[in-house]
């Protein structure tokens, strides 16, 4: 694999990664998770006020992608190198910065390595254009909601959700303010609901399935109100609140 030599091509393989972690099939996912938690030098970069971290030893290579990456000869220290002159400075343990990370690493629901880690640091201006229908609701950062969201557009197990809840139910309405949009909207809103993934992605294990106990059916308003608050507030919890 030919080694990146501008910020134009690490920056695209961080977008790469992103697209993998958040939007990528179950292998493609877990490939990328892996790298993230195995890597021992990271560019930590910033865009607005999130903090992303990414391994060097994937994004060092042009135009990566995760079956060429897994079949080919892999050097951190080359790509170390080509780092170093891109950013023109070398990766330095940095406290706050591997508090950051840990924290990274268990928003994204993976599992922490004993070991120190170094970093550069990187400021994009620009989110990626895959950012930008993504809200700030979910405190964890755009990357963690796309992937969230994902499981939400799973269209097999949420049709598979939404079809057992109108057998025990008779219809479909929100659990927690008991919209029923059929009702309220006529034809219009026949079947029409919000299927929320009630289990976060930081509290998720690797091997996690998504299943249909997972889902609850929410109205829209519903559906963000869980997610103003860290930790999400359970399905109860918001019936309480809107008491």
């Amino acid at each position: 694999m030919k080694l990146i030599d501008n910020i134009n091509q690490l920056i695209e393989n961080l977008n790469t990664l992103e697209g993998y972690l958040s939007e990528g099939t179950e292998y493609e996912s877990e490939q990328a998770t892996s790298l993230v938690q195995k890597g021992r030098c990271f560019v930590a970069y910033k865009v607005k006020r999130e903090l992303r971290f990414a391994p060097s030893r994937f994004i060092g290579y042009i135009s990566n992608e995760l079956d060429v990456h897994d079949k080919s000869h892999k050097d951190g220290r080359e790509t170390n190198r080509e780092i170093n002159k891109i950013l023109k400075s070398k990766p330095e343990p940095n406290e706050k910065l591997e508090k950051r990370y840990l924290s990274y690493l268990n928003d994204l629901g993976i599992k922490t390595e004993n070991r120190i880690h170094k970093f550069w640091q990187l400021e994009l201006k620009d989110d990626f254009s895959s950012n930008e229908n993504s809200d700030e609701e979910f405190p964890e950062g755009k990357i963690v909601e796309r992937k969230h969201k994902r499981r939400e557009r799973n269209s097999k197990v949420v049709k598979l959700a939404k079809t057992q809840f109108k057998n025990t139910h008779g219809k479909l309405f929100c659990e927690v303010c008991k919209l029923d949009f059929e009702e309220k909207y006529g034809e219009l809103g026949t079947d029409f609901i919000e299927a929320h993934h009630t289990i976060p992605v930081s509290e998720m294990k690797a091997e996690h399935k998504t299943k249909i106990e997972d889902f609850a059916m929410l109205c829209a308003n519903c559906h963000r109100m869980v997610h103003k608050k860290r930790p999400w507030l359970n399905i109860n919890e918001l019936k309480e609140i809107l008491k």
